[in-house]
């Protein structure tokens, strides 16, 4: 049987409002149902990453900003950045997309306690002497970025510095940024895509059995895959407002599991409930041909009983005929 194809950003749309379309992903193969997921993870990881890239890029013209303003000397050899402050340089702001950045050049430093300081904000950067270091709560670990992987010439002077953060200087930076990003988050989030939806299938099969409906556990998985279409748009929103305006959602991932999990037990009721019509409709057809049928046998009837009788009637009648003779037979 050929596999009817529907447009993607359609099936986007079916997933999200048409519970009475999930019997039909529930009986998709299970490589259609994995594509769908993969391509809908690639578009979600690619707008977060270049919401991230924008941010960095914003980030850098804040560090050249600063540096231009706060720092007297600076100087880059070797992979190691050098500033002229002998206590670290903290810039807290609320505000701030970046609401947190802590300097600190020294080699002998607690990272640890610095990288505890910035975790009390959604976002925060830490400048050390061989790497930057940017934490984010919507990430699964910081992104640590070094130096020697981005920038191949030693630097003396704090000009030297702005001009390499300026401009077309910096193009490589961001997409090498871009690409390491967008590879790390798309494993992540595939990864989980996947393992959410194993999770919602178990739960989806148990349910169904629970409701006395017989579902194999492809079927569910196929359900729970789409069931995460909504949570996934939801998330994509939040983290890009998130990203530039620090704004929070308390409780924010549980929000993310129930829609889900209501999506999955909603289609499995809609899946039974379609099912009982379909048998309510059979018992229907059944009770008509049936009717139809002995009404075909009450008409039958009449015309063997007329048959019969007539059959009857000539008989008597040959039998009458047989039984009587002629008044002049004796004479």
């Amino acid at each position: 049987m050929e596999e009817k194809k529907t447009n993607f950003f359609k099936k986007i749309w079916t997933s999200i409002r048409d519970f009475e379309k999930y019997e039909e992903f529930a009986a998709d193969k299970l490589t259609s149902a994995i594509k769908y997921i993969l391509i809908l993870t690639l578009i979600f990881v690619i707008i977060i990453t270049v919401a991230y890239t924008f941010k960095f890029y914003n980030v850098i013209n804040g560090v050249k900003e600063f540096v231009s303003q706060e720092i007297e000397e600076i100087s880059l050899e070797n992979g190691n950045l050098a500033i002229s402050s002998k206590e670290p340089i903290i810039i807290e702001n609320e505000k701030s997309i970046i609401p947190i950045v802590i300097i600190d050049t020294n080699k002998d430093i607690d990272t640890d306690k610095y990288l505890e300081k910035i975790n009390l904000y959604d976002t925060g950067i830490l400048i050390l002497n061989d790497r930057v270091i940017i934490s984010n709560n919507l990430l699964a670990q910081d992104e640590s970025i070094y130096y020697s992987n981005i920038f191949t010439e030693n630097l003396t002077n704090k000009e030297e510095f702005i001009n390499l953060i300026s401009g077309n200087n910096m193009i490589y930076t961001y997409m090498l940024f871009f690409v390491t990003i967008f590879v790390y988050m798309f494993i992540i989030h595939f990864a989980s895509n996947i393992v959410d939806a194993v999770v919602l299938g178990a739960l989806g099969y148990i349910f169904a059995r629970i409701v006395k409906l017989r579902l194999r556990f492809k079927a569910t998985f196929n359900i729970g895959i789409h069931a995460l279409t909504l949570p996934i748009i939801l998330n994509l929103i939040y983290i890009i407002v998130n990203t530039f305006t620090n704004f929070t959602i308390s409780y924010f991932q549980w929000m993310y599991t129930t829609i889900s999990y209501i999506y999955v037990a909603v289609a499995i009721l809609m899946i039974k409930t379609e099912i009982i019509n379909q048998k309510i409709q059979l018992m229907k057809l059944e009770k008509i041909q049936e009717k139809v049928a002995n009404e075909d046998t009450i008409e039958e009837e009449p015309e063997e009983k007329k048959k019969e009788e007539k059959k009857e009637k000539q008989k008597e009648e040959k039998e009458k005929d047989n039984g009587e003779q002629p008044e002049g037979s004796n004479a």
